[in-house]
């Protein structure tokens, strides 16, 4: 239920995206193109083609975002390491945030329910931090320790109290946290989050693999 809970949490922030950034660029480039038609020699129509281009370009780089953030598809063609890699470097230009990445997958690939799950974790680890720590740096470790994939996500932002805010997140306020712990429960894994206020965090996520069948 956290999960499902989660992912319609995951749907409502896409549908707004939808609706508020693309829908009002493609509705002005509509009102453009309608003005254009209503007057094809007006003096500015170079101006209104040039806006409309301008647009167009962007609504078209917020739609492969959109499509990058839901699936990487270097997850798929290249696997976990690279992916998370991509990920990071993409989030730290972005934000102004450093991140730090070590990994010993070696271009390793493992069961495709381990590294999406896996990915996913890493991906609502670095949103809580960007949304909610305030950090400056983030250190992400993968590897793997016998028969298990452990991802370690440490930040040094503001920390906060675990108990509080898994009780929050149980009433409904932000299932960010429980939706990583029901990801990872799925496959037999485990979450466990260490924090305090002022000392930053450190989510430490366990995934079997040779458990996991890869389809």
């Amino acid at each position: 239920m956290r999960l499902l809970a989660a992912q319609e949490s995951e749907r409502r922030t896409i549908a707004r995206e939808l609706h508020d950034e693309i829908g009002q660029a493609l509705t002005a480039v509509s009102v453009n193109l309608q003005n254009l038609q209503g007057a094809p020699d007006a003096p500015d129509r170079g101006e209104v083609l040039e806006e409309s281009m301008a647009i167009t370009q962007q609504t078209l780089r917020q739609v492969r975002d959109l499509s990058l953030d839901l699936r990487p598809s270097l997850l798929d063609d290249l696997g976990l390491g690279a992916a998370l890699r991509w990920y990071l470097d993409r989030q730290g230009a972005r934000l102004g945030l450093t991140i730090e990445m070590v990994d010993d997958l070696r271009d390793v690939r493992y069961p495709a329910p381990v590294e999406t799950t896996c990915f996913r974790v890493a991906q609502e680890a670095v949103t809580n931090i960007v949304r909610h720590a305030n950090a400056q740096a983030v250190r992400v470790q993968l590897r793997r320790k016998g028969p298990e994939l452990e991802l370690v996500v440490q930040d040094d932002g503001a920390g906060f109290d675990v108990s509080a805010a898994r009780n929050r997140a149980s009433r409904g306020h932000s299932m960010g946290l429980l939706g990583m712990e029901e990801r990872a429960t799925l496959i037999g894994g485990q979450v466990v989050i260490a924090s305090s206020p002022g000392s930053g965090t450190t989510v430490t996520a366990h995934f079997p693999i040779d458990s996991i069948g890869s389809a």
